[in-house]
């Protein structure tokens, strides 16, 4: 794929940009706007794909665990490599590529399903497939944002973009569960498949230029996946928040891969049924992304982080907690599940906004992909586990060693040096400071 050839000397407004506010960023909102509109496509992708498993093809625990495996595992393989790739290139030709991809794989699981060969071999396929493109579209917009923004509206900027999470979980699931309600799952798939042609659209038509990336002297694979990894592990505040998350992440995985098959199973939900509880839980998600920024005006930026923390991580406890009947278990889920999407959205725009300030620009996508490989990477084998687990012990068993887990993860946050800071740095240079005076003090 080729990329642009605008150099940094023919650009000038990115060398002084203007102050402007987010609203009169046009190319953010094109930005914002395009990955709204596909994100919503990935929620009805997150409940269509394996309701087509459990559903169309009579899945069990481990297929289904397989089946998230196979959507995460290129995170545990691919994302330091694609991290060293975006570093090379401008990232915007390579987001426009992915969801190309993306469109045309996820538009061939109803081709299959109404060409009779759809199978769970063909679904793992293209759950990989899919998930490559995933992985290299994360590792580029999260790396792409800092050269829309400036950095003063940085917080702001993932705050919409994680608010766009966030509607897309209110919609998504519902709209999803409706649809395979009344069409079979697999069609549902289609919206995601032309939610990805709109992205491609609207990053087509940034004007922006994007800085071009430093040739360097020499190029080393191997060493730019290294600095990437040191960079991580070594920085006191990107390796507590990679603790954290990867061992999060892991257990959301363990249940997530359950969830499907114990609420239909086990509960006895209906695809709208549960489509509909999960659209709801989603609420927290969105005021939380709209109050992260009030929260961080108002409060020191650590302790925001390690309350928002806290709540997100202990929400899973109450999946296996809920007994009775259908309505009743859909109340408490969802009902409870809005207060853990709020946590969990406002600890993601804080811990996004900080690893943003203090990683240097042209580390950028590589401490992405460095961090992406431990978060989603170590949730894939997360999936994987509990599908075995679920199958050797029972769902509900499962998803409570999955829950208790959760809340441990939240340990490490305590002992580290995040909850003491107040504001969020300004620059890499003063997060170094930072950690370097409060581990002499």
């Amino acid at each position: 794929m080729s990329t642009e050839s605008q150099s940094d000397s023919d650009a000038p407004e990115l060398a002084a940009p203007r102050d402007r506010g987010l609203w009169s960023n046009h190319d953010f909102t094109k930005f914002w706007v395009g990955e709204t509109i596909s994100l919503m496509g990935v929620q009805v992708t997150a409940l269509a794909l394996p309701l087509t498993a459990v559903l169309a093809l009579n899945a069990g625990p481990e297929e289904t665990g397989g089946l998230r495996f196979a959507q995460f595992v290129p995170f545990l393989f691919l994302s330091l490599l694609f991290g060293v790739w975006a570093d090379r290139r401008r990232k915007r030709p390579l987001m426009i590529g992915a969801n190309i991809v993306r469109c045309v794989l996820i538009g061939l699981v109803p081709l299959l399903a109404w060409m009779e060969a759809l199978s769970m071999w063909s679904l793992y396929a293209l759950a990989i497939g899919i998930g490559i493109c995933t992985v290299l579209f994360d590792v580029c917009w999260m790396s792409y944002v800092p050269t829309l923004v400036d950095k003063k509206h940085l917080v702001s900027a993932n705050g919409k973009v994680n608010s766009s999470f966030s509607v897309a979980d209110l919609a998504g699931p519902g709209i999803s569960g409706l649809i395979v309600q009344i069409f079979t799952a697999p069609w549902a798939l289609i919206i995601d498949s032309f939610s990805y042609l709109v992205s491609v659209i609207t990053l087509s038509s940034i004007r922006r230029p994007e800085p071009e990336p430093s040739p360097g002297a020499e190029r080393h694979l191997g060493k730019e996946i290294r600095e990437g990894i040191v960079f991580v592990t070594s920085n006191p505040f990107l390796r507590v928040i990679a603790a954290i998350g990867s061992a999060y992440n892991f257990c959301y995985m363990f249940i997530d891969g359950l969830f499907v098959l114990y609420c239909i199973k086990t509960l006895g939900f209906d695809p709208f049924t549960l489509g509909l509880t999960l659209s709801l839980s989603s609420v927290g998600g969105l005021l939380g992304s709209l109050a992260a920024g009030t929260f961080i005006k108002r409060y020191q930026y650590g302790r925001v982080y390690m309350v928002a923390v806290v709540i997100g991580y202990c929400g899973p406890l109450l999946v296996p907690l809920v007994t009775g009947p259908t309505w009743l278990a859909a109340v408490v889920i969802g009902g409870g599940f809005v207060f853990t999407r709020f946590g969990l959205s406002v600890a993601n725009v804080v811990a996004l906004s900080l690893r943003q300030a203090v990683t240097p620009q042209h580390l950028m996508a590589r401490m992405t992909a460095g961090m992406r490989t431990l978060l989603s990477g170590l949730g894939t084998l997360g999936a994987l586990a509990g599908g075995f687990v679920g199958a050797s012990i029972g769902l509900r068993e499962a998803i409570w060693v999955g829950a208790i887990a959760s809340a441990a993860a939240t340990l490490p946050l305590f002992f580290s040096i995040i909850p003491r800071l107040r504001k969020l740095p300004e620059s890499p240079e003063e997060a170094l400071e930072f950690a370097t005076a409060q581990r002499t003090a």
